[in-house]
């Protein structure tokens, strides 16, 4: 009051006159009151409906988040069923010719601890047999090939020559098998099937005694590589279809280019890199070789390559660069 005393708030509370004026704060005191109508101290309700509103939101948090986890489910369901679908159709679904190093952006996992496959003991039988371009690759199951490609490195002294890991190359043969698709014919067996003939012709042609062992290795390497990530159509297909890949490479060897890249995406991984103790000369040496092999087995250059040939036939020298 104008007096400095404190008045209460109540129906008793005196109204104001030109001689006895309340102070002026008190309509802002009555705006506050005012702002919660019949509920200005229920604290214990106000407390009740936030906990209430704090279940609510952490219910609807919940359950999107289980939303989050169908969901991935379910995109685990279609790549499984894509993957069988693609098993049995020899390819995958509607061609999409990615290579598998690149889906997601991910490159392949290389296999940080001993691989497991199981061990396979080549008899002397075998051993025999593998050197011949008659081999019968058709009896072998896949533990065998790769037991089989990892003894034809050895047998040609390129594990010593390269320096390289034994380990590495078990780790280089998985990550291969695992980069070829179910294809009805380009398939892990295609390319075990091409590197024998290539193993059976070095030892047919005694090649160890006209070739260097770095050669040899580009030719083993070239052969094991070649088709990697086949997806199943040719680069007439690629190129009329204007897929990633014919787009990508500009419609020239497609295909080839692709096996290249995927070969050398899995190289690069240290854990894959049987050419890791090479120099850095003698290994662009190794790659511009592989390369030059793999993008020559497009078969729309085949004529050009076998005219060359017969130019050559008759006055082959293998000391020639060029013949070579």
């Amino acid at each position: 009051d104008p007096e400095g005393a404190m008045v209460s708030i109540d129906p008793t509370m005196p109204a104001n006159s030109p001689k006895s004026v309340i102070h002026k704060n008190f309509p802002v005191i009555h705006f506050h009151v005012l702002l919660f109508p019949d509920r200005a101290f229920q604290i214990k309700e106000l407390k009740t409906e936030v906990i209430n509103r704090l279940a609510v939101l952490e219910k609807r948090v919940e359950l999107e988040g289980l939303k989050v986890v169908e969901i991935e489910k379910c995109k685990n369901d279609l790549r499984k069923l894509q993957d069988e679908m693609s098993t049995k159709h020899g390819g995958r679904v509607n061609c999409p010719c990615k290579s598998t190093l690149l889906d997601d952006g991910r490159k392949v996992t290389p296999r940080r601890d001993v691989p497991s496959y199981p061990k396979y003991t080549l008899s002397q039988e075998t051993i025999d047999a593998l050197k011949k371009p008659t081999f019968d690759v058709w009896h072998w199951e896949h533990n065998e090939m790769l037991s089989c490609l990892e003894y034809m490195y050895h047998d040609l002294g390129l594990v010593k020559e390269f320096n390289m890991n034994p380990i590495t190359l078990k780790r280089w043969l998985l990550a291969i098998q695992e980069n070829y698709r179910n294809n009805p014919f380009h398939n892990f067996r295609h390319c075990f099937c091409v590197s024998q003939m290539m193993y059976g012709m070095i030892h047919l042609c005694n090649l160890q005694e006209k070739l260097t062992l770095t050669n040899l290795g580009i030719l083993m390497t070239a052969a094991v590589c070649h088709d990697l990530d086949h997806p199943g159509y040719n680069n007439t297909y690629q190129i009329n279809a204007r897929t990633e890949l014919a787009v990508r490479y500009n419609d020239i060897s497609p295909l080839e280019n692709h096996h290249c890249a995927v070969a050398f995406q899995i190289l690069s991984l240290p854990e894959c890199n049987i050419f890791a103790n090479v120099d850095p000369e003698a290994f662009k040496k190794i790659r511009q070789g592989i390369i030059t092999l793999i993008l020559a087995t497009d078969m729309a250059r085949h004529g050009e390559i076998l005219e060359t040939f017969k130019l050559n036939v008759d006055h082959f020298d293998f000391t020639n660069e060029e013949h070579v």
